[in-house]
């Protein structure tokens, strides 16, 4: 087996819950250097594992928490992991990226990955101590919320610098896009894998981790970071943007410019809203105060401090303050606070919720809901009250909460009239990126592999100045251009999930950190020669083990690769008016991109030249 020289202990925990088995699983260098760790590495072990058609919250389904070679370093925006299983929200590929300090811990901790299979007969929590790894009783900590349990679990364990990865009862209670509360302000927000979490009985992880993970050139490593890397991120605007509003800070601005949700999707404009919930104002009200990863120099989480506000958990960012914020036309920061910290607290994503509450608040003022369905709650848009009570609703699967608690699909199946303002693809609600306002963003919405999503392939980036020159891409598109954009979707796509596997922060993409910057991170960590072609490239693979799995699992690219009819009505005014992006012609361009057939299927050709051999014969029989 080739020695690993630096980045990864080469060591997977596997954990069966059913036979309370664990064992240790070795991966070589070659290994590593094909898939990295984060999605990369979850996919694989998914893929491999994880049979046609199974049942996402069954005991066969396998929950995968993985780190990458940068948890072995110190560098800034590394405080990062991934979640990964067979999504029970979708039924896809899901995945999920978070903050806080689980990932470094767990690399210091001795490990690169845990992989968690079976259900246990009780609850129960994994200890992962300086190699060890223990099944713990969990009973007295079931029906706990997320940062109740941090606490407790700390607190019986006597070590306060324990990270601790724990759902709330929305995971308990199956909520099919529950979240995992990471150290209470990283959350592993999208797809559900808080339900799959609860459906194995698992109510949390706890790390502890003094070891010292190899690294191939530590001097080297710091000397890049110090010389050359972490002055230009320094020179950043986004640098000092994030640091002293964080993610509050894009609220009106991409409501000037259209990117914005409002009233689920329909409404123009909502300038006053916008500026009452975003920065200044949201850092000024709330006495922001900075609550870093691991590592960070930006600290974007947002700690609140001002009076008669909860702090437990992290405040809302961006996507928090559009979709429960914007998109149901509250402009009560105080409300939108309360929600936030009720979803966080009970294990709920809020972007998710802010969907299907978007169509519930939809369909209950053309009158497809009714009071007596909702337990007596009016689903009025601006109404904080309401969205404090459906988030408790949905955690408990009470009244239409049990309906909410399934997904835009189950409620536009049970009213069918309603599904042209059930704004979802692939199963999961549009997050808030509007599409009609940055063509790029056409792939991530109707063909991420995780279904509808901002951060895997965020080309809307090469729209705002962020380019890849290093591939050949150094110019900046206009937002409206549509040639080209299926392409750029296809190659954004592939470098977001090489940074989804190193495990890396895609904030410091906007600080100035280039792709050839994080090759020679990765070399100096690991001590290979990987290029910016080779990373992109480790990106491909990726992507299309996710696609081969989604494939596995039911996908009809022809039929789910498609726009919500919402995204189809162009704006009359705002940001973006008259505009809708031509979304077929851009996914033929990105099939063709990807050497895709006009059907979305991954030629053989392709698959064998990832090195995707099984994925080959599954597919095309040979």
């Amino acid at each position: 087996m080739p020695q690993i020289k630096g980045g990864y202990w080469g060591k997977i925990a596997w954990v069966n819950l059913t036979t309370k088995k664990v064992s240790i699983k070795t991966f070589d260098n070659a290994f590593a250097r094909k898939w990295l760790g984060g999605i990369g590495l979850s996919i694989k072990l998914i893929w491999d594992w994880v049979p046609r058609y199974s049942n996402p919250l069954g005991p066969r389904n396998l929950l995968v928490f993985a780190t990458g070679a940068y948890q072995a370093s110190t560098l800034p925006g590394s405080g990062r992991w991934t979640a990964a299983a067979h999504s029970p929200l979708t039924g896809y590929c899901g995945e999920s990226n978070a903050g806080g300090h689980g990932g470094p811990r767990l690399k210091r901790a001795g490990f690169d990955a845990v992989a968690i299979t079976g259900r246990a007969k009780k609850p129960v929590y994994i200890y992962l101590n300086n190699g060890n790894v223990e099944i713990k009783d969990a009973t007295s900590y079931w029906g706990m919320t997320s940062t109740d349990t941090v606490e407790a679990i700390k607190k019986d364990l006597g070590n306060k610098n324990l990270s601790i990865a724990a759902i709330g009862p929305a995971g308990e209670n199956l909520v099919r896009y529950a979240n995992i509360a990471n150290d209470s302000h990283g959350f592993f927000g999208r797809t559900g894998m808080g339900a799959v979490m609860g459906s194995k009985n698992l109510k949390a992880l706890a790390i502890h981790g003094t070891l010292t993970p190899p690294i191939a050139d530590k001097n080297g490593l710091s000397k890049l970071w110090e010389d050359e890397i972490l002055p230009k991120v320094n020179a950043a605007p986004f640098t000092k943007e994030n640091a002293e509003h964080g993610m509050a800070a894009a609220v009106v601005p991409r409501e000037d410019n259209g990117l914005l949700p409002m009233k689920n999707w329909a409404q123009d404009t909502w300038k006053e809203g916008a500026k009452k919930i975003g920065a200044p104002r949201y850092t000024e009200v709330l006495k922001i105060q900075r609550w870093p990863c691991e590592y960070c120099i930006m600290g974007c989480h947002r700690r609140i401090t001002a009076e008669g506000y909860p702090n437990r958990t992290g405040g809302p960012e961006y996507e928090t303050l559009a979709m429960i914020g914007s998109n149901l036309l509250i402009d009560d920061l105080k409300a939108i606070v309360e929600a936030n910290e009720l979803c966080n607290l009970l294990g709920i994503d809020t972007i998710e919720v802010g969907a299907v509450l978007g169509w519930a608040f939809e369909s209950y003022e053309k009158g497809y809901i009714k009071k007596e369905d909702t337990g007596g709650v009016e689903l009025k848009w601006g109404s904080g009250e309401a969205l404090i009570e459906m988030v408790k609703k949905i955690a408990y699967r009470r009244d239409i909460g049990d309906l909410l608690a399934e997904g835009l699909p189950a409620c536009a199946s049970k009213y069918p009239e309603t599904k042209p303002w059930a704004v979802y693809n692939m199963n999961m609600g549009v997050a808030a990126h509007d599409p009609r306002a940055f063509f790029a963003e056409v792939v991530t919405t109707i063909a991420s592999p995780r279904g509808s999503c901002h951060i895997h392939g965020f080309a809307e980036a090469i729209e705002v100045g962020a380019t890849l020159p290093e591939l050949g891409y150094d110019k900046q598109m206009d937002r409206f251009e549509v040639v080209g954009k299926g392409e750029v979707g296809a190659v954004y796509q592939d470098v977001q999930q090489f940074w989804n596997s190193l495990v890396w922060c895609f904030f410091y993409f906007f600080s100035n950190v280039a792709l050839s910057d994080q090759a020679k991170l990765l070399n100096k960590i690991t001590g290979w020669d990987v290029t910016p072609q080779e990373a992109r490239k480790i990106g491909e693979r990726i992507i299309n083990l996710q696609h081969a799995f989604n494939l596995r699992m039911g996908l009809v690219p022809e039929r789910d690769h498609r726009a919500p009819e919402r995204m189809l009505i162009p704006h009359k005014e705002g940001g973006a008016p008259g505009k809708v992006p031509p979304y077929e012609y851009i996914i033929k361009e990105y099939y063709r991109t990807r050497e895709w057939t006009e059907k979305g299927i991954p030629t053989r050709k392709k698959l064998l030249e990832l090195g995707l051999e099984e994925a080959a014969k599954e597919i095309h029989g040979y």
